[in-house]
């Protein structure tokens, strides 16, 4: 016997048992820390949907409070034809799993990122249609009072040849909610330089992650290259942009200046964007929608379907998605596997410190995935932080793990340099002492003062040393050997003794 329910902004929760559910999980087509996105199919009328699902029994609780807090924002945002459609929430028991669902139209093209060979747009009128779709969308959301606080392509859904919608609202978060309520959250090479440094997030930070995610379009690269916490500091502390690509026409160029101002206050807004060249030409048109999804409309379930909705016909390509769909169908639950990336979790309140969480994350085709790295509600009572990474955890490695603090990470990086340097420094002046007591114990410096001797053993060991380093055949010696000249020649000037 399994049992679903399944609600929405305009019914309250239901629980149906019957000896056939209304819907069956399909082939699981996303992962992330937040859980599992699979294909479902409506046993009523064979419309295909996608189901967003946590385990209620075997996940974190930062897992959790990301779905609710996604599922808290799309109830509080109305819809719009650039965002991917919110078809209700709900739990399912299936087998002896018992899941919390989130339901969502079904994108079958899957997100930019993957959709087009090498994940880039090289045809500049179609990335100004992309873009017109997110400006616009994103101006929506902050007129709703929410920042998205993720947009990456990875985010951005495809729903026709040439619109896209904007998904994964695990990060978002009440424009109003108190500062010591939020963490930074999103993808630290889509971060904005004040949100990385803890200033402040806000719609302005979306701005420039838009920026960062069109030139993630246009090249199919990210906008900084990753060097861990090297990349964090020129985001967040050097005057550098990200390279603008060179193909890009001028007037894109510019709409990228307006986007990446180091400076929040000088970003463009959205409505301002709008208005830009680049986009002026495109973000009037409001094309129908025909991807597949599902009504939900099932007895008594109290999910009423959208008049306009009802009028758009079903396409052949529908029809095929459809079918393919209806073979993969199967009763099994959802498969929690990870690949290689690992997502960091942060999550605070009022009555605990903050925290972070480790665990392995899987991206397959279109990911419905809640930068819900960051774990976090959007009433505030829980932050996250999605920090994605090109790391493996070893296998079973599903618990959380303690992280540090980025400011005490940093230091520990400083303190680490400070450790290399001192130990080399100790080395030569240990070898130069021994080197002096060779020579004194063979009676060839015994004319010479001890500075004197010393400085002649410090210098002989320099030639020694580059002799070595020749040998070798090494060509890159030079840097070695140029940083211990000056190492020796400091401690010859500054007339160190060490006995």
């Amino acid at each position: 016997m399994e049992k679903q329910s399944i609600r929405n902004t305009c019914s309250s929760s239901l629980m149906l048992s019957s000896p056939s559910s209304f819907w069956v999980r399909g082939a699981c087509i996303g992962r992330g820390c937040f859980g599992a996105v699979s294909t479902a199919i409506s046993k009523t009328n064979g419309e295909v949907f996608a189901v967003k699902s946590v385990d209620l029994a075997t996940s974190l609780p930062t897992q959790s409070e990301s779905l609710e807090n996604e599922i808290s924002v799309f109830r509080s945002l109305k819809p719009h034809p650039y965002i991917v459609k919110f078809l209700g929430d709900g739990v399912s028991k299936e087998g002896t799993t018992t899941f919390r669902n989130l339901y969502l139209e079904y994108l079958p093209n899957g997100d930019v990122a993957s959709h087009r060979a090498g994940g880039k747009i090289e045809d500049e009128t179609l990335l100004q249609r992309y873009t017109a779709c997110l400006v616009s969308a994103l101006r929506h959301v902050h007129s709703q009072g929410f920042v998205h606080c993720d947009v990456k392509a990875r985010n951005i859904l495809v729903s026709q040849s040439s619109m896209v919608k904007l998904a994964d609202f695990g990060s978002a978060f009440r424009i109003h909610t108190p500062r010591a309520l939020i963490t930074p959250r999103g993808s630290p090479l889509w971060m904005a330089p004040e949100v990385i440094r803890r200033e402040y997030q806000g719609p302005e930070s979306d701005v420039w992650s838009l920026g960062c995610t069109i030139i993630e379009m246009f090249t199919g690269k990210p906008a900084w290259e990753d060097h861990g916490i090297d990349s964090l500091s020129r985001i967040s502390f050097s005057d550098e942009l990200p390279v603008f690509p060179s193909k890009l026409s001028e007037i894109g160029r510019d709409f990228l200046e307006k986007c990446l101002k180091r400076d929040p206050n000088q970003r463009w807004s959205c409505d301002q964007l709008l208005q830009h060249p680049f986009l002026s030409q495109c973000h009037n048109s409001s094309p129908t929608e025909s991807s597949p999804r599902c009504v939900l409309d099932w007895v008594n379930s109290g999910f009423d379907l959208e008049e306009e909705e009802e009028e758009v016909g079903r396409s052949e390509f529908e029809d095929a998605a459809k079918a393919i769909i209806c073979n993969l169908a199967t009763t099994g639950g959802v498969i929690w596997e990870s690949d290689g990336w690992v997502e960091v979790r942060c999550h605070a309140s009022e009555e605990e410190g903050t925290t972070m969480e480790y665990s392995g994350s899987t991206r397959v085709e279109s990911e419905y995935n809640t930068s819900s790295d960051p774990n976090d509600d959007v009433a505030g009572d829980s932050a996250i932080i999605d920090v994605s990474m090109s790391q493996n955890l070893p296998p079973g490695n599903g618990g959380s793990a303690a992280a540090l603090p980025y400011e005490f990470v940093v230091v520990l990086h400083l303190l680490m340099e400070i450790m290399v340097y001192t130990t080399c420094i100790f080395r030569e002046i240990v070898l130069t002492m021994y080197l002096l007591y060779q020579y004194n114990q063979s009676n060839k410096l015994e004319t010479l003062s001890f500075n004197h001797s010393l400085k002649f053993c410090l210098f002989a060991h320099v030639i020694r040393i580059g002799q070595n380093y020749l040998l070798r055949g090494e060509m890159r010696s030079s840097v070695l050997i140029t940083s211990h000249c000056l190492i020796l020649i400091t401690l010859v000037y500054s007339q160190i003794v060490v006995f």
